[in-house]
């Protein structure tokens, strides 16, 4: 007997949902079968309790992690003398352990699946600055010959997530990386910062008075951080807020 099309796509639609009972929900990042969701984000409870956000005892300026983790975020000795040029910054959690793997996976092994979850904690971490007063959010660019070689700009990807989840626009051309650097991971912040001047540029400019939300992955030093800012800010912008999701240490 000849199923109708309407009664076989109501059976595999029971088929489906039974099945996905069956299997249950998966984490967002180890595939284990869980039953719980966290708000906006599938995770186990084994790799919830290794990606907590980190709400205190690092510096509120440069985000340096201090010895103990408490409350505080005061300044550290650097920023005291040498503040950043920024007005704010906020970020996830500390570069390591199983948030490190997965920006690495996501980053490098381009496993874009990983952006939900990513996405989730940069939202969680931007909501430490007050979003009414914010116009833009902005991505920290890569040069052209690296985005060809790796695909993507992940710093652009995670800020569309964000700029859903806090209705802002995202302008992913505004500023651009006009020369090729080496990479920053092993130099000193002084000659960061002179390696990367003159290096960022801001194309058809509108941000007169405009408040903008510096998007990244990593901070290190914040070197790159701080010469996109200064480049926002000459180009008439009249605060840059910065958030990322991981504080190398």
């Amino acid at each position: 007997m000849m199923l109708r099309p309407k009664t076989l796509i109501r059976g595999i639609s029971r088929f489906s949902g039974n099945f996905a009972l069956m299997l249950g929900k998966r984490c967002s990042i180890c595939s284990a079968v869980i039953e719980e969701l966290r708000p906006g984000i599938t995770l186990c409870a084994q790799c919830s309790g290794e990606l907590k956000a980190r709400r205190g005892g690092f510096c509120g300026m440069c985000a340096r992690i201090y010895a103990l983790e408490d409350e505080s975020t005061h300044l550290c000795f650097d920023c005291r003398n040498h503040p950043f040029s920024w007005h704010g910054i906020s970020f996830y959690s500390i570069y390591q352990g199983l948030l490190k793997a997965i920006i690495l996976r996501y980053k490098f092994g381009g496993d874009l699946g990983l952006g939900r979850a990513l996405g989730s904690m940069l939202l969680e971490a931007a909501s430490l600055h007050p979003h009414e007063n914010l116009d833009l959010i902005v991505p920290v660019p890569l040069h052209a010959g690296r985005l060809r070689r790796r695909g993507f700009n992940q710093s652009l990807e995670l800020s569309r997530i964000l700029g859903k989840g806090i209705n802002l626009p995202v302008q992913p051309d505004l500023l651009v990386k006009t020369k090729h650097t080496p990479p920053q991971s092993s130099m000193k912040r002084k000659l960061r910062l002179k390696s990367l001047q003159n290096v960022f540029e801001v194309r058809h400019s509108q941000l007169k008075d405009k408040m903008i939300l510096l998007v990244d992955d990593i901070m290190t030093t914040g070197s790159t951080l701080e010469q996109c800012t200064r480049t926002l800010l000459r180009a008439g912008a009249s605060e840059v807020r910065v958030v990322f999701l991981a504080r190398a240490v």
